[in-house]
């Protein structure tokens, strides 16, 4: 491989675009100092993927790009292509010549291209991977790599040969490997940790999994057996039911027996009853008669009397009648007129009645019931027409038939012709479904391996993803495991802190623990109050060591624990008794003022929580002190109020009172005690939170291996159906090749019979006209059918409309006559009302026609009146006698109907009886039914809602035993589970559930242990391959170095030194020179240019080991004097001929060795410009120099 060219735009200070080509051999690059030669090695580092902008001697990437001058503006883009000729495939790629382009953008953007391709800068990395090029190998050697040689530390120096021996990549995997040691280690432990919890669950849960097992085994077992009670008990119900049933049958009978004589005597009496009331009725009337005619005689007698008194008063009596005679006119007159009225609505109802009826005449006239009757005759008649046609049609048919058999009579030959083309037809009918039924099968086949490929090509998608997927919620689950322990940790930490009274004052701690000795004491300050967290500093800097101080009952329990401390020396104790503490509060003008300036937040004492009990020692503590926001607010405060109140700031700082101030911070600041309190509230949350979402991801991750399980088998089932259907298709295919071809021999013989039946076939005139003339008749008599048909059609929609139709009026019709019945009840209505009135007006008539009698009496002659009373009066007591003698019968037939009465409700009451004693026995057997259906309906309602079956199947499954034995053995399986008493039967799905998780985390552990020592073999095998790379790279560059040495300085020796052989994976390189004259020495001993001679020998030494295509080498011989950069020039030309040198230089021994020479000078300042060089001028000019 050889570099070829070199193009610049934008990069450093060339601007313009350049291009260099490079030549095999030494290529020279000159220039005076400044020029921008090193631009060219650091453009070809950048485009070889360098991503260090201080290696490229500058600040930020973007300095790359040109930068303007005085004359020119800045440019926006830097771009750099290089090409390489790789016809020897000396890198890896299937391109002959490859072209690497890098850009970058002012706005950030970059590109990286492979012979035109966007690729990634991973991409540029690997292609140079082990190539022994790219930007950090040795193709590229500066003064600062040859200074970095002999200046660098042994352990330093080992990177050289490392890169070298080409391990880079081992120790990168083993780098990747020790990551995932140490998750895989992480992960183990948190699984550990959870298997340690897991089995002091496992053991328990079996246990009381075991117990409810023997709980359901025997309660099952009780169950079966109750059944089958159950069973037995219903069956001896059913047959007792049965026998009931027939009782009752004959009891019901009996019953009814009883029941008909009982009403037959009941009827009887009921004829007795009625005819004694009648008879009772007919009494009553006649005494009400006799009463009448006792009246009317009485009337008649007084009539008499009153006569005679009104000829003495008949000036009055008559005005009497004459007042009373007007008020009945007057009546009389009212009513006529509502009788009138009363007329008039019933003539009404009476013309609506007939607008009804007339109405209901016209519709029943109008019906299409007529209509129908007509089209339903003209259907039939058409029917008939229909099947004449019909049957001249099937004669014509016949007709047609008989020419064709007469024809195959006449002409064999064209039967035979016919009959081989009917076969040739079949056969060809059966090939193209022949072929049809191969397509198809192709299609399915097709269409089945289709499916199929996409089914198995979804599935391996499928698993890929939820390979994804399970490593990701793995990942997710260890690492919140890995959260969750370490903020256990934490708050375990924090709560054994809490419970041991770390952090308190030595006497505080001390006395805490001995609690229990002194009742009074109700805790520590800090434990009794809470702070919101934004006032958690300022609390504590305002309490201070009073956080500590204990809260005591009274003073004598403040006694007593000092008496204890001092008589054990454990420490001194502030104590604060209820009993004396007393609060402090702040003026209300201070109050006032305070809340007044800006930055006020509160009173100290009321931004604590506490119990109301402690809250005089909060006031008595923090009453007095000022919260506010920061030092800023706090300072004019305080002269507000006159230095007279303590202020706090939100961050601790303190403002006294009396104006000091005290401020700063700690290291400790926001780990006080009411911080560790608040973090532990904090933590338990979070923990709580972290063990379900634990428990949550460890349950998806189940889930997702389970579906990964299941994916992976329906894949391996999809691959063998690919493989079916792939099997299937190529089958289908060769079928439908053989059908086709099949198809297409048969139509070839077809063809040829058809040519031989046109030749062959023949008739005459005749018999075409016959059957011209016959398939005329057809014709006509087919169009004479559909037409008929359509006709008919038509009827049949008219008749269906005329239907449809008469309903419509049926409706009508029914509406019009119940409107009619409401319009005649109306008239019925109004002729009652009407009759009514007419009766009042009779009424009234008859008292007008008795006034008028007695005025006429009046009026009349008296004598005459007497007579016609004394007449009436005979009359009335004649009738009277006749009543009386009807009375006296009635009473005699009454009397009769008595006695019978009685005899027949004696024989009532005995039948009565009778029947109660049927009904008693039938009540007997009812309710005997009725206790049974009870007892039945709670056997099968237990079958069903206990044991939720049935009992036909409870019967098909019943235990042959006696019912006396399985009551027996129920009543021991019931003290048997009596003794197993509770269970937890949630205890057995729980079992399962953990030992499941249990089972899965220790297979978990297994998988992780099995990775755990993959990898370390894994890296084992890494560091034993490093190991002999680096051993063998290091002997070979040792014994390269010792003779480049001699030939770099003419004479002298050096050798390279591992500074612990016997660890080869982390031994330094040292390096010892002896140049001509002198003695072996360190390389720190070396003047500076033996320094970098060596350090160019040893670069040489591996350039002999590991080759490259081609070398830049900036100012290497810089620091050599005249004879070493000969030796140097000339040992540069020896070795050309295997790797191609660019060489930027200013000595004249390499110029003269080089084959091309390119110059790079400023003719515009700030901007570098390639120019070809006059070797012979530049000899001048050195010389001159």
């Amino acid at each position: 491989m050889k570099l070829k060219t070199l193009e610049i735009s934008g990069f450093k200070s060339f601007a313009d675009r350049t291009k260099i080509e490079f030549m095999p051999g030494i290529t020279g690059v000159v220039g005076p100092n400044g020029s921008g030669k090193s631009n060219i090695i650091e453009a070809i580092r950048w485009v070889m993927g360098e991503q260090s902008a201080k290696g490229l001697r500058g600040d930020k990437m973007s300095d790359v790009i040109f930068g303007g001058t005085s004359q020119r503006a800045p440019l926006n883009r830097a771009e750099v292509s290089i090409t390489f000729d790789n016809t020897d495939r000396y890198l890896n790629s299937d391109y002959s010549e490859i072209r690497i382009t890098r850009a970058l953008y002012r706005n950030g953007d970059s590109k990286y291209q492979i012979n035109g391709t966007t690729v990634r800068l991973k991409d540029i990395h690997e292609l140079f991977m082990d190539s022994g090029l790219g930007r950090e190998s040795f193709s590229i050697i500066s003064q600062g790599r040859v200074e970095s040689i002999f200046s660098a530390k042994p352990e330093e120096r080992r990177s050289i040969i490392e890169d070298v021996a080409g391990v880079y990549k081992y120790k990168q995997n083993k780098d990747k490997a020790e990551k995932e040691l140490t998750g895989v280690q992480d992960n183990l432990n948190r699984v550990q940790d959870i298997l340690y919890e897991l089995e002091n669950r496992v053991t328990p849960l079996a246990e009381q999994s075991a117990k409810a097992q023997t709980y359901l085994t025997t309660k099952a077992r009780f169950d079966q057996l109750d059944q089958s009670r159950l069973v037995l008990e219903l069956t001896d119900w059913y047959t007792e039911q049965a026998d009931i049933k027939a009782q009752l049958s004959r009891a019901e009978d009996e019953n009814e027996t009883h029941a008909e004589s009982v009403k037959t005597h009941t009827d009887a009496l009921a004829a007795m009853k009625q005819a004694r009331t009648e008879a009772e009725e007919k009494q009553q009337q006649a005494q009400a008669e006799l009463l009448r005619l006792t009246t009317r005689a009485e009337q008649l007698v007084g009539e008499q009397k009153l006569q005679a008194e009104r000829s003495t008063n008949r000036s009055n009596v008559t005005r009497e009648l004459e007042a009373q005679l007007a008020q009945v006119e007057d009546r009389l007159t009212e009513l006529r007129v509502t009788a009138a009225n009363r007329q008039e609505t019933m003539t009404a109802a009476a013309d609506q009645v007939t607008t009804l009826e007339a109405n209901i005449a016209t519709l029943q006239a109008s019906h299409p019931r007529q209509q129908l009757t007509q089209v339903t005759t003209d259907i039939e008649q058409l029917r008939a027409t229909l099947v004449e046609t019909m049957q001249l049609l099937t004669t014509a048919k016949n007709q047609q038939q008989f020419l064709a058999q007469e024809n195959e009579r006449n002409d064999a030959e064209s039967e035979r012709l016919a009959q081989r083309q009917n076969q040739l037809t079949l056969q060809m009918t059966n090939a193209e479904a022949t072929v049809a039924t191969a397509q198809t099968a192709v299609a399915e086949t097709t269409a089945t391996l289709a499916s199929a490929q996409a089914e198995f090509t979804r599935l391996q998608q499928l698993g890929k993803q939820l390979e994804e997927q399970s490593q990701a919620r793995r990942q997710e689950w260890f690492s919140k495991m890995e959260e969750d322990q370490r903020l256990s940790t934490r708050l375990q930490s924090l709560s054994r802190l809490s419970e041991n009274y770390e952090g308190y004052f030595q006497g505080v701690r001390n006395l805490m623990k001995a609690k229990e000795n002194f009742p009074g004491i109700h805790g520590v300050l800090a434990e009794l109050i809470s702070v919101a967290s934004t006032h958690q500093t300022a609390i504590e800097t305002a309490l201070g060591g009073a956080l500590q101080n204990v809260v005591v009952a009274d003073e004598q329990v403040g006694k007593t624990a000092i008496s204890y401390l001092t008589q054990h020396r454990l420490g001194r104790v502030t104590f604060l008794p209820l009993t004396t503490i007393r609060k402090r509060e702040l003026q209300p003008a201070q109050i006032q003022t305070a809340q007044g300036q800006a930055g006020f937040v509160g009173v100290a004492a009321d931004l604590v929580k506490t119990d109301s009990a402690y809250r005089p020692v909060v006031q008595s503590l923090l009453g007095t002190t000022v919260i506010v926001t920061n030092m800023d607010e706090a300072v004019p405060m305080a002269r507000a109020l006159q230095h007279r109140v303590r202020i706090v700031t939100l961050d601790g700082q303190v403002m006294n009172a009396g104006g000091s101030m005290t401020g700063g911070a700690s290291r400790n600041q926001g780990n006080g005690l009411l911080s560790q309190q608040s973090e532990v509230e904090s933590l338990t949350a979070q923990v709580a939170t972290l063990h379900t979402q634990t428990e949550q991801l460890e349950r998806q991750v189940r889930e997702l291996d389970d579906e990964l399980k299941a994916t992976t088998t329906a894949f391996g089932e999809a691959q063998d159906q690919v493989l079916v259907a792939n099997e299937a298709a190529q089958a289908a295919t060769a079928q439908l090749q053989v059908a086709e071809e099949r198809l297409a021999q048969a139509q070839k013989e077809k063809s040829a019979l058809t040519y031989e039946f046109s030749v062959s076939s023949s008739g005459t005139v005749d018999h075409a006209s016959l059957v011209a003339d016959n398939q005329h008749d057809i014709a006509t008599l087919s169009e004479q059918q559909a037409a008929q048909q359509a006709q008919l059609t038509s009827l049949l929609a008219e008749q269906t409309t005329l239907s449809d139709k008469m309903a419509t009026v049926d409706q009508e019709l029914t509406a019009l006559q119940a409107q009619l019945a409401t319009a005649q009840a109306n008239v019925q209505a109004a002729s009652v009302r009407h009759e009514d009135v007419v009766e009042q007006i009779q009424a009234e008539e008859q008292r007008l026609a008795a006034y008028q009698q007695q005025m006429t009496d009046l009026t009349a002659d008296q004598g005459d009146v007497q007579q016609r009373l004394a007449n009436d009066l005979t009359g009335t007591l004649a009738d009277k006698e006749a009543t009386e003698d009807e009375l006296t019968d009635l009473a005699t037939e009454l009397e009769e109907l008595r006695q019978e009465i009685a005899l027949a409700e004696g024989e009532l009451v005995q039948a009565q009886e009778a029947q109660t004693e049927a009904m008693t026995n039938l009540s007997r057997l009812s309710g005997r039914q009725g206790e049974l259906r009870s007892a039945i309906q709670a056997g099968e309602r237990t079958l069903e809602e206990t044991y939720d079956t049935s009992f036909e199947y409870a019967k098909s499954q019943l235990s042959v035993m006696p019912i006396a034995d399985i009551r027996t053995e129920l009543q021991a399986l019931k003290v048997t589970l009596s003794e197993i008493g509770n269970v937890n039967l949630t205890a057995i799905d729980e079992y399962v559930e953990v030992k499941e998780r249990f089972d899965f985390l220790t297979q978990q552990q297994d998988d992780l242990v099995a990775a755990r020592d993959n990898l370390r073999q894994t890296m084992s095998e890494m560091d034993e391959e490093v190991e002999t790379r680096f051993k063998e790279t290091f002997d070979a560059v040792a014994e390269h170095f010792a003779g480049i040495f001699v030939k770099m300085f003419g004479g002298g020796q050096a050798k390279l030194e591992l500074t612990d052989p016997t660890n080869l994976l982390t031994t330094g390189v040292d390096i010892k020179a002896q140049p001509p004259g002198k003695k072996f020495q360190q390389m720190s001993l070396l003047s500076g240019g033996e320094k970098a001679l060596t350090a160019i020998s040893l670069l040489f030494a591996i350039l002999e080991v590991r080759p490259v295509p081609f070398a830049v080498l900036d100012e290497t011989e810089a620091a050599l004097d005249e004879a070493n950069v000969d030796r140097f020039s000339r040992y540069l030309h020896d070795v050309n001929d295997r790797t191609q040198f660019i060489v930027i230089t200013h000595r004249k021994g390499t110029m003269t060795n080089a084959d091309v020479l390119y110059g790079v000078t400023m003719q515009e300042p700030g901007v570098s410009t390639m120019v070809s060089v006059n070797l012979m001028a530049l000899d001048e000019m050195t010389s001159e120099n």
